[in-house]
């Protein structure tokens, strides 16, 4: 059961794509990440898959029983002079939903004390709590996710966040977040693709923090070889004379390969991959 897109394209004023020929899978009860720079598609995407941009070229599929998707894309929408409780009431009279299941909602996200006053009097942090709460009144398959937690205090952040992922693993919702905090998405996403310019330019697989990376400077005239010969290894960056080489297990294995070419580093740096790495690694080979 999952949300899949092949070859979508989403283009503005005939001239300009905000998506171009994107690949994406969502499957239920798995947390997915999306990140990139602002303007890079994230939000165009996320529209799409909430049924809020209808027109675009290539497939949008659900796959599997389940598609109802709830959403918190930009600012939510409430009635600001009315109170939480009014807000709340009026869109789950709207979309239903049992009564437990609504409670349950109000309880995990922390909002029951303020939900007597006026909306227009929340801090931006309420408001995205309220904001999740509206998107999960439907009990829906699909959460979309764009910034949730703008304006959270850290405590706030982790409190959300963790409740998300219970609620991707234990209710076997899919869940699509963005932020522009990798380490945040990194705790809790079971893979991250990486969107730059309307394009999917890389995915980071969730086991991959479990992986070190070796950073490899070579002599200008070794460079070129050194990057024919690192090609056998999945993920391999440049950045100037830097080969950065993901691996897991022995790194002898890797300096063993060079070393059969004839291939020698003048520097060795060994690290833990990260969504950080991964994130700016991708972004500074893409500006090559």
């Amino acid at each position: 059961m999952s949300i899949e897109m092949h070859q979508l394209s989403k283009m503005f004023n005939k001239h300009e794509f905000a998506l171009s020929d994107v690949d994406f899978m969502l499957r239920k009860g798995e947390v997915v990440g999306l990140v990139g720079p602002n303007g890079a598609g994230k939000t165009t995407l996320m529209k799409i898959i909430s049924g809020i941009i209808v027109q675009y070229d290539g497939e949008l599929t659900f796959q599997g029983e389940g598609r109802s998707v709830g959403s918190l894309i930009e600012k939510p929408k409430f009635f600001p002079n009315k109170s939480g409780r009014y807000n709340i009431n009026y869109f789950h009279s709207l979309f239903g939903g049992d009564d437990q299941h609504f409670d349950e909602i109000i309880e995990s996200l922390g909002i029951e004390t303020y939900l007597k006053k006026k909306v227009k009097n929340y801090s931006l942090g309420m408001k995205q709590r309220l904001g999740i709460a509206l998107a999960l009144i439907s009990n829906p398959d699909y959460l979309v996710l764009d910034e949730p937690t703008n304006g959270m205090d850290p405590d706030g952040i982790r409190h959300i966040l963790g409740y998300l992922k219970r609620l991707a693993k234990e209710k076997g919702i899919g869940i699509l977040i963005s932020s522009h905090i990798l380490e945040d998405i990194e705790s809790m996403s079971d893979r991250v693709y990486v969107i730059k310019e309307g394009r999917m330019i890389n995915e980071y697989a969730g086991n991959q923090h479990d992986r070190e990376v070796l950073e490899l400077t070579f002599s200008e005239g070794d460079l070129h070889q050194a990057l024919h010969v690192l090609e056998a290894y999945e993920g391999v960056t440049r950045n100037g004379q830097i080969l950065s080489v993901p691996f897991a297990g022995n790194m002898k294995q890797v300096l063993k390969h060079l070393s059969q070419n004839d291939l020698f580093p003048v520097d060795v740096n060994r690290k833990k991959d990260t969504l950080e790495d991964f994130y700016f690694q991708n972004m500074e080979s893409e500006a090559k």
